[in-house]
């Protein structure tokens, strides 16, 4: 369920461009017994995957 979430976050910040707290929103919609601190915590987790994802490989 981790990666569900993680991946959830990541399209609603990237695919859609919502805001973070729009996005935490959402995600309490989608995932009801996660509490704000979880939200917050995936919201980054996939925010980091994504900088990640879009450094060049040079500095890596």
């Amino acid at each position: 369920m981790n990666e569900e979430i993680t991946a959830r976050a990541r399209f609603l910040l990237t695919e859609l461009h919502l805001s973070p707290v729009e996005a935490s929103n959402r995600l309490q919609a989608y995932f009801p017994d996660l509490e704000r601190e979880e939200r917050t915590r995936y919201l980054h987790h996939a925010r980091a995957l994504q900088e990640a994802a879009n450094e060049p490989p040079e500095s890596r």
